[in-house]
């Protein structure tokens, strides 16, 4: 088998944290400039949101990394059944932009949206490692605090 897909490969992207430090410049700004207080604690509310998303971030990625860095992970080995292509994107339902599918039972699904599980999240319609039924995976997998799967590594039988 061999590893196509690992979650110690996980990397920041900068438009994930872009919108939020600009967010947070902003709320520095209204804080330490504003003369209103309705600008003050417009900014204290941009402060607050830019905290509960790092702690999120952080909590996250303690949750799923580091445990899978640990070794703390489920593994099953099979081949890919009921798999359902995500769309091209620009839908309104998020739903449609999933991907999913099972292996001996067990269901995943991922996307291509902020962050959502921390783990493996690339569709077969941008460039994914799961393109098919049929295909002989080993997944590495966590479950997370909502009782999902969230995939930490891939390995394919070539």
């Amino acid at each position: 088998m061999k590893i196509i897909y690992e979650a110690s490969s996980f990397r920041i992207q900068p438009h994930w944290v872009i919108p939020f430090a600009i967010l947070g410049l902003i709320g520095l700004l209204l804080i330490f400039v504003g003369k209103r207080k309705f600008f003050k604690l417009l900014g204290s509310v941009c402060i607050v949101i830019c905290a509960v998303v790092f702690l999120r971030f952080c909590y996250g990625y303690w949750q799923i990394i580091h445990a899978y860095n640990q070794g703390n992970y489920k593994t099953i080995d099979g081949y890919v059944e009921n798999f359902t292509p995500a769309s091209k994107g620009g839908e309104t339902d998020e739903d449609s932009e999933l991907e999913s599918f099972d292996i001996k039972g067990v269901h995943f699904s991922y996307g291509d949206s902020f962050i959502k599980k921390f783990g493996y999240h690339l569709p077969s319609t941008q460039g994914g490692y799961i393109k098919r039924n049929g295909q002989h995976l080993r997944i590495g997998y966590i479950t997370n605090d909502e009782n999902q799967y969230v995939i930490v590594k891939i390995e394919e039988e070539k």
